[in-house]
C-alpha cells in the first residue's frame, strides 16, 4: 500500500472514531437545553398546538360557540370555500391589497430614505415624524383617518367641497373604500421601510459615490447604479416581511370599513373572523386560516428562491 493510500485510510478511520464527550461538555449541553426550554414550551403551547388544532378543526364541523366538533367532514370545508363567492372575493381583495400596498410602501420608504440620507440640520425630526405612524396605535389612527374621510364634516371632503366637488363617501362606496384602506396602510408602513432603508444606505461606503462623481455620474445615475443594487438584500427582506404582514391585514379593515361596502374591502383574515366569531362556522374559518397559511408559505418560498438566485453583494 502506498503512503498516500495509507494516509487516506487513516483519515477515514479517524473520521469514524467518535470524539469522546467530556463531563464539562455534557453539563454545557444540559444548560443549553435548560435555557431554551421556556421558549420551546411557549412555542409549543401558544403556536404549534393551536396550529395543529386549527388544521384538525378544518376537517370538522366545529362550532366555536359551543366548542363542539362532533363529526369529521373531510375536505368538505375546503370544497365549500372554493365555491363560496364571498371567500373568492376576499381572496381577490387580499391579492390586490398585497400587490399595491407592499411595493408602494417600499417605494415611498426608499424615497424618503434617499431624500434624508444626506445629513442636515433637523434630519432626525423629519425621520421621527415619518416613523411615528408606524408605532402609533392602529385603532386610534384608523379612527382619526376615518374622521378625516367622513362625508359629514371630514377635512378631505370639506376641501373637495371648497373646490366645487361633491362629497365622496370614501369608506362607504366602491372603489374608494378599498383604496382608502390601502392608502392608510401605506401611510402607516412607510416609516418602517424608511428606517430599514436608511440603515442600508448608511452602510454603503462613501468612496463608491465619490468615485462615481469623478466619472461624471449624476445623483440619479449614482443612486440607480450604486445604491439601489447594493440594498438588494434589504429590499428582499422588506418584500418578504411586507407580504407576510399584508396577507394578515385585519385591524384596518375592521375599524375603517367593517369589510364593506358589499364585501368590497373584506380580506381573508376578516373572512376568517366573520366565519368564526360572527357566524360560528369554525370548520370553515379554520379551513380558510389553513389556506391563508399555505398561501403565505408559498409566496414566501417563491420570493426567497427568486432572491437567492441573485448574486450576493459584499461591501469591502
Amino acid at each position: 500500500m502506498s503512503d498516500k493510500a495509507a494516509v487516506s485510510v487513516a483519515v477515514r478511520a479517524r473520521r469514524r472514531t467518535p470524539t469522546p464527550v467530556t463531563a464539562s461538555q455534557r453539563r454545557e449541553g444540559g444548560a443549553g437545553y435548560l435555557l431554551i426550554a421556556p421558549t420551546t414550551i411557549l412555542l409549543i403551547v401558544f403556536y404549534l398546538f393551536p396550529l395543529a388544532q386549527t388544521v384538525y378543526y378544518s376537517f370538522t364541523n366545529w362550532n366555536p360557540a359551543t366548542g363542539i366538533a362532533d363529526s369529521l367532514v373531510g375536505l368538505a370545508n375546503y370544497a365549500d370555500l372554493l365555491r363560496n363567492p364571498e371567500f373568492l372575493r376576499a381572496t381577490a381583495n387580499t391579492a390586490i391589497y398585497v400587490a399595491v400596498v407592499v411595493p408602494c410602501t417600499m417605494a415611498v420608504g426608499l424615497f424618503f430614505a434617499a431624500l434624508l440620507a444626506t445629513p442636515f440640520r433637523g434630519r432626525g425630526i423629519y425621520r421621527a415624524l415619518i416613523f411615528v405612524p408606524h408605532i402609533a396605535p392602529v385603532v386610534g389612527t384608523a379612527l382619526v383617518f376615518g374622521y378625516l374621510l367622513s362625508p359629514l364634516g371630514g377635512v378631505v371632503n370639506y376641501v373637495l367641497s371648497e373646490l366645487g366637488i361633491a362629497p365622496i363617501g370614501f369608506l362607504t362606496t366602491e372603489p374608494w373604500a378599498l383604496l382608502s384602506v390601502m392608502v392608510f396602510s401605506i401611510w402607516q408602513g412607510v416609516g418602517y421601510s424608511m428606517i430599514i432603508y436608511s440603515a442600508a444606505l448608511a452602510n454603503i461606503p462613501v468612496s463608491y459615490h465619490e468615485a462615481a462623481k469623478l466619472d461624471g455620474a449624476g445623483p440619479f445615475r449614482r443612486f440607480f447604479s450604486i445604491s439601489f443594487p447594493l440594498i438588494g438584500p434589504t429590499t428582499g427582506f422588506l418584500a418578504v416581511t411586507g407580504v407576510i404582514s399584508a396577507l394578515q391585514v385585519f385591524t384596518q379593515v375592521y375599524v375603517l370599513t367593517g369589510g364593506g361596502p358589499l364585501q368590497s374591502t373584506e380580506t381573508l383574515l376578516y373572512f376568517v373572523y366573520q366565519q368564526g366569531f360572527v357566524f360560528f362556522d369554525g370548520g370553515s374559518a379554520s379551513a380558510a386560516a389553513v389556506l391563508l397559511l399555505l398561501c403565505g408559505i408559498v409566496v414566501s418560498v417563491i420570493q426567497l428562491r427568486v432572491l437567492s438566485r441573485r448574486d450576493a453583494v459584499e461591501l469591502v
